[in-house]
């Protein structure tokens, strides 16, 4: 998404900024969790991750 698309929605972009932030810690999160070899948290953050990037999709319409 471009700068120019989020502008314009007013009062989106902090929303966008929320959902990337999130996700970047959701990345972070699961980069960890597979390093550590943890398959059951991995899974999770990979859901939830998803989920995110579901939001982040729908705002963008």
């Amino acid at each position: 998404m471009t700068y120019s698309q989020r502008s314009a929605h007013p009062g989106a972009s902090s929303d966008f900024a929320y959902l990337e932030y999130q996700i970047s810690q959701a990345q972070e999160g699961l980069a960890q969790a597979e390093k550590d070899g943890d398959t059951e948290l991995a899974a999770a953050i990979r859901r939830k991750l998803a989920g995110l990037e579901d939001e982040l999709e729908l705002l963008a319409d």
